[in-house]
């Protein structure tokens, strides 16, 4: 992820302001999460080919070699794939004192001999400096860590009013995806 894709939270900041004071910064939390189940047609063990449907349609894809346990894996199984998306951000204090950016990622799988299912998140943090604000437009432009500019529309005034250039924004981001099958219980 790049603050480009971050930097959509002031847009999405001016609509869902979390403020006590006139003069308290907007803040901004939001998560999404989005689930799909289908069913497993087909699956071939020596071409690692799976067919998978569900009321969208029919897809078919090789299954990774990292999938250590598709033999577990039998037609009339479910995989339930749910993604899980979280945005934050915050105009921090002035001399307030935090990292400039970081990066992570977490992977797991099942136990080998049991039904597939793994696990992969992405975590990125960045703080990006207001640097310069249109208030007229609406348009607020933060620079990231490595100079980049991007152009942001706010949806709110009233949040616009209280932002300054200068101001750092605080943005921390995840998204996870967790798959797992599982037989239908009869």
């Amino acid at each position: 992820m790049q603050i480009a894709r971050l930097a959509a939270v002031l847009a999405v900041l001016g609509a869902s302001a979390a403020s006590r004071a006139d003069e308290e910064k907007p803040s901004f939390h939001a998560v999404k999460t989005s689930t799909v189940t289908s069913k497993v047609k087909a699956v071939d063990q020596k071409t690692r080919m799976v067919t998978l449907v569900n009321n969208e349609g029919e897809v078919t894809f090789k299954a990774d070699d990292r999938i250590k346990n598709l033999k577990q894996m039998k037609p009339g199984d479910l995989v339930t794939a749910k993604m899980t998306e979280s945005l934050s951000a915050r105009v921090l204090k002035p001399g307030e004192s935090v990292p400039e950016a970081s990066e992570g990622s977490t992977l797991a799988s099942a136990p080998l001999g049991q039904k597939p299912a793994g696990y992969a998140a992405k975590e990125v943090y960045v703080v990006a400096t207001i640097a310069a604000i249109d208030k007229e437009n609406m348009i607020v432009t933060l620079k990231g860590p490595k100079g980049d500019a991007f152009p942001v529309k706010a949806r709110e005034k009233k949040n616009v009013d209280k932002l300054a250039v200068g101001d750092n924004v605080e943005i921390h981001a995840t998204q996870a995806l967790a798959v797992e099958v599982t037989t239908p219980q009869k």
